[in-house]
């Protein structure tokens, strides 16, 4: 996604559309990880999903579901993948991809840290 989905909330970037609201516009991604694959963005203007109000989250989230569970019972697939990046697209929107099995989707494997590391993040976080 080159130009940015204001692009596409507007209508100035033609794109397969597969729903729209007045909060949200869901379409085809340009460049499927698998085919079928949908990006969810919001309609307004956020920079991402952690700085939509309450609300505006849970709306997002109950479309991403509804997604879902529609893709995974008309494509059909095994199960409906989530992926909410939130860096090279500055703004908020999430990716639901149709998969059939492991290793389709690219996986969270990074190198683990040492346990004194895990300790001190997990301080962090419920500290």
């Amino acid at each position: 996604m080159t130009e940015s989905l204001e692009d596409v909330v507007d209508g100035h970037r033609l794109v397969q559309e597969v729903f729209r609201d007045e909060h949200h516009v869901a379409f085809l991604a340009e460049r499927p990880v698998r085919v079928g694959h949908v990006v969810v963005c919001t309609t307004e203007s956020v920079d991402s999903v952690f700085d939509l109000d309450p609300a505006a989250s849970a709306r997002l989230w109950q479309r991403v579901h509804l997604l879902g569970v529609t893709m995974r019972e008309r494509l059909p697939c095994a199960r409906v993948c989530v992926s909410v990046i939130g860096w090279a697209v500055r703004h908020a929107h999430v990716h639901l991809i149709p998969t059939d099995e492991a290793g389709q989707v690219p996986g969270l494997d990074g190198a683990p840290p040492s346990a004194a590391v895990m300790r001190a993040v997990a301080a962090r976080l419920t500290g």
